[in-house]
């Protein structure tokens, strides 16, 4: 994930310098923009809304409290740091009803301007993956409620009536396999969860290709789904056959027959319930589902997420036995279970150990990996299905080792002998992560679990002690130790040192002098 960053200041040369620093996290941000003034920022940002608004406070036509304010006003969910002098700092806290982030007071560093990219990047993913969560429980409501609708159960009709509208031309469809039993394949009823697992995908590929956004496939039973398309997103290389697209899919992948049912428009909650009963006592739809049972949709993204977690959770207890203990401990409990039941824990759990490649680890060669689901289809025992897992567990732990095997220890480790030997340099989340080869995300709540602090607070902290040394063994001047640790201003220095000590460089070194020392400072 790339965030967006926008930069408003007037002075030229700072500008160019805080776009140079955002070129350093490149692999991070992108700037969406610049402007030497509020009025033409807040025109910027409306064809393009950033991430991150950083602003100077005193611009001209429009200053960085009136910006905010009116980024505020408009919704848009940007967070902003704000770039100020020490004269304007209690000016600029009257911002924080505008939802400022952050300060930054001049004279500023380098080091200011990456670590402030570098932790709210890390806001942004941890928000972006809270969302994403957020959404699917969203998603799973609103098809609850349309399926309510749809069977005429109880449901909130202003909802469904929302949900609608959101599509300018609604289209209903009904979807079911009339029977599993097929020549080519011997399904039973043990394997309808994972069949349905399978079809949705099928239909889902197809859909997003033809409709982008615009259409909701939802369960209604083992064998019944419903579709909701808006035909106003259909897309030009839609084909007009479509449906007839979708069974042949069917009928390739899974060798079984899929029938298509379109029911016209819908409007109203009660337009979806009297096309579902039109839907039943259609000749024929008697048959749909004999004899079988109506399963719940168990691979949802919500268990696939709380897997997924258990798995990191093995991860972060930094014990590689463990987590080769509770993988392998996996395939054992699957192995013991009914193979129905050990098909879809071995395929969900697969999922999890890939898309947890895919977004913390996608430079190893299993991010590129894809499930064979089709291939579990095989597995008669549920030795057979474990053996299947087996092979996804193994590339797992393989590629895990080979990342722990050139480190010396274990990456918050090797991070913390890497700040030792870096802090007096450019050194913030991002350069520490890339180190250790981690996502920053991933990274840093890895770190402050290890630690019990971030990785910024954990640099200034040591930044604080290494001064301290040099204030009561030498007798160099403020502005010389604060440049041999790793700041640039001395006043910042300074601010920090007070902040962490509680008291400033020149007043420590006065109480740690010995009585004998007569030591001069420098400014």
């Amino acid at each position: 994930m790339k965030a967006k960053l926008f930069i408003a200041e007037d002075q030229p040369n700072f500008r160019k310098g805080l776009l140079k620093l955002a070129g350093k996290r490149s692999a991070e941000w992108v700037v969406a923009g610049e402007a030497a003034n509020g009025r033409a920022a807040l025109s910027s940002m409306e064809q393009c809304v950033p991430d991150l608004l950083l602003t100077d406070i005193r611009m001209p036509h429009m200053d960085g409290l009136e910006l905010a304010e009116e980024v505020k006003t408009r919704g848009w969910g940007t967070k902003i740091v704000i770039i100020t002098g020490f004269k304007d700092f209690a000016y600029a806290q009257s911002a924080l009803k505008f939802g400022v982030l952050d300060f930054i007071t001049k004279p500023c560093v380098e080091a200011d301007i990456l670590n402030m990219l570098d932790r709210t990047y890390v806001r942004l993913i941890e928000e972006n993956q809270s969302g994403r969560l957020m959404a699917e429980w969203k998603r799973q409501h609103e098809d609850s409620q349309l399926r309510s609708a749809i069977m005429g159960m109880s449901c909130n009709n202003g909802e469904v009536q929302a949900l609608l509208g959101r599509m300018n031309e609604c289209e209903l469809y009904f979807l079911s396999i009339p029977t599993y039993i097929s020549a080519e394949k011997h399904y039973s009823a043990q394997d309808m969860p994972l069949l349905q697992f399978a079809l949705g995908n099928i239909v889902r590929e197809h859909l997003h290709k033809w409709y982008g956004g615009g259409f909701r496939l939802f369960s209604l039973s083992s064998s019944e789904w419903a579709l909701l398309a808006n035909r106003t997103d259909s897309r030009p290389e839609m084909p007009s056959s479509w449906l007839q697209t979708l069974t042949d899919s069917i009928q390739h992948y899974l060798k079984l027959e899929l029938a298509c049912c379109g029911q016209g428009r819908c409007r109203t909650a009660e337009d979806l319930r009297q096309a579902y009963e039109r839907y039943c006592s259609g000749p024929g739809r008697e048959v749909v589902g004999k004899g079988s049972t109506a399963y719940e949709f168990l691979l949802n993204q919500t268990v696939l997420y709380e897997k997924e977690k258990e798995i990191v959770s093995w991860l972060m207890s930094g014990d590689n036995s463990r987590l080769n203990k509770e993988l392998l401990d996996q395939v054992v409990r699957i192995s013991s279970m009914p193979p129905q039941s050990a098909k879809i824990e071995a395929l969900l759990l697969a999922a999890a150990l890939l898309r947890l490649v895919q977004v913390q680890f996608p430079i190893w060669r299993m991010a590129a990996r894809s499930i064979e689901w089709g291939s579990v289809y095989k597995c008669e025992t549920s030795e057979e299905i474990a053996a299947w897992l087996q092979v996804y567990i193994h590339e797992f732990l393989r590629s895990h080792n080979s990342w722990l095997a050139g480190k010396i220890d274990n990456p918050v480790k090797q991070a913390i002998q890497f700040i030792e030997e870096k802090y007096m340099n450019e050194c913030g989340l991002a350069e520490v992560a890339a180190h250790v080869h981690l996502n920053p995300s991933y990274f840093s709540n890895l770190f402050k679990k290890e630690t019990g602090e971030s990785v910024t607070g954990y640099i200034q902290n040591l930044r604080v002690q290494k001064a301290k040394i040099l204030l009561k063994s030498t007798d160099m001047k403020i502005f010389e130790i604060a440049q041999a640790i790793g700041f640039n201003d001395s006043n910042y220095f300074t601010h920090m040192f007070n902040r962490i000590a509680g008291l400033s460089p020149k007043e420590y070194r006065k109480r740690t002098a010995e009585p004998q020392q007569g030591v001069t400072d420098g400014p």
